[in-house]
């Protein structure tokens, strides 16, 4: 009785690895990851474009893979992946400075899912993620093996043949003279012995009537056309340049010049805007998709910034900002700040009675300074960020402080 053996994980992994999907740069929309994996499982590139798209919205977690399936899996014709000859693996058709960029991307768009799990923005970008993988496992198990054809596509480009016959394109010569098979007979006057060497075919034969004419040589193949590559654009590059200089000068006059008003949000729409500004150009030239890599964590940092509720007072309170409340009438009056850090130094204060004091800050750190003797009761929440703060009281004879401390983007901390 035969049995049929169920590979395990370890090994239907392997194996995913080394079938994995080529790139197909040739017909595809940025670098022919979704061409390769179409190609690879027969599925339509336009699904997994969409794919891509919906998890990119959803915690960021399409441009993370994008960008890594990018630098993981090689082109075709190529001998590795871009990664692998970022570190001397071998040779690939793009360059180290896309590599280089690839690595900052997966690195940035990393933490919009990777971090602790404590909000669903997070969790969802690393859902995604998973989701992602597990479908690509999927498509493994459906099609295990690579379809008819994918050899011709994932192969390796063969390395120029050495010598002058080879850039010719024909077969060397084994003789100066016409080839003729073995034990052919020879015409009259061509042997070695002749006196006068072969005869001389007439200079016009239009019937062809010299049977000594047509052991002619054939004629050599005329050598394949070499078509022109086209020039590698910078304008990715100078794009980028661009917005790293856009950012660097904002930041300085944010820092150094009391401009204030720039914060980290506006600095990245102003990295946004060049970088738009270059795929507009790269939109009639037809060059600079590799932009769109960058433009991808770009937009997705801004509009998760926008996205928080900025209060109606406009952008007075923006920066570093510290309360000192010494009296129990200062409680009266609540905390409202925008960007920035906000610290509260409450270790002189005493209490009369039961207060409660309200702090919100929308982009940035919260800090409470509590004094030892303070029974405290903190009611502390964020969207994204950390929270740390003190256990409700046990059973207290004295007064009692809520604090209700509420931040969009940052960490609230409460320390005695």
């Amino acid at each position: 009785m035969s049995r049929t053996s169920t590979p395990d994980l370890p090994s239907e992994l392997r194996s995913l690895w080394r079938t994995r999907p080529v790139r197909t740069p040739d017909d595809s929309r940025i670098a022919g990851v979704c061409g390769g994996f179409g190609r690879r499982y027969g599925v339509d590139p336009v699904l997994f474009r969409v794919a891509f798209v919906v998890a990119a919205l959803w915690g960021g977690a399409g441009v993370f893979l994008y960008a890594l399936m990018w630098l993981l899996l090689r082109s075709a014709g190529d001998e590795v992946s871009s990664g692998e000859a970022l570190l001397g693996k071998g040779r690939a058709s793009g360059s180290k400075v896309t590599a280089v960029v690839l690595v900052v991307v997966v690195l940035l768009s990393a933490p919009t899912f990777g971090g602790s799990g404590e909000t669903l923005l997070l969790g969802a970008g690393f859902l995604m993620v998973a989701a992602m993988l597990a479908g690509w496992y999927g498509l493994h198990r459906r099609t295990p093996e690579p379809p008819a054809g994918w050899a011709e596509v994932s192969a390796v480009r063969p390395s120029a043949a050495r010598g002058p016959d080879a850039s010719r394109g024909r077969a060397p010569a084994t003789g100066a003279g016409p080839w003729r098979a073995t034990g052919a007979p020879q015409e009259p006057g061509s042997g070695p012995g002749a006196p006068f060497g072969p005869p001389v075919p007439p200079s016009w034969d239009p019937l062809g009537a010299a049977p000594f004419a047509w052991d002619l040589p054939e004629p050599g193949l005329a050598p394949a056309p070499v078509e022109p590559t086209r020039p590698r654009s910078r304008l990715t590059k100078v794009t980028l340049g661009l917005a790293l200089i856009a950012t660097a000068v904002a930041t300085g006059l944010s820092t150094l010049g009391g401009f204030t008003w720039l914060d980290t949000t506006r600095i990245a729409a102003i990295a946004l805007a060049v970088v738009a500004g270059g795929l507009l150009v790269g939109a009639v030239t037809r060059r600079g998709y590799g932009l769109l890599v960058v433009a991808g964590p770009l937009v997705g940092f801004v509009l998760l910034a926008l996205s928080v509720q900025v209060p109606t007072g406009g952008w007075e309170t923006i920066g570093d900002d510290r309360v000192e409340i010494t009296s129990p009438a200062q409680l009266d009056t609540p905390v409202t700040h925008e960007v920035g850090t906000v610290t509260v130094d409450m270790r002189e204060l005493e209490l009369d009675r039961d207060r409660s004091y309200s702090i919100t800050n929308e982009v940035g750190e919260v800090r409470v300074l509590l004094p030892d003797g303070l029974a405290v009761q903190a009611d502390c929440r964020t969207e994204i960020g950390s929270v740390d703060c003190p256990d409700p009281p046990a059973d207290t004879d004295g007064p009692i402080l809520t604090l209700d401390i509420t931040t969009e983007m940052g960490s609230v901390k409460v320390t005695r």
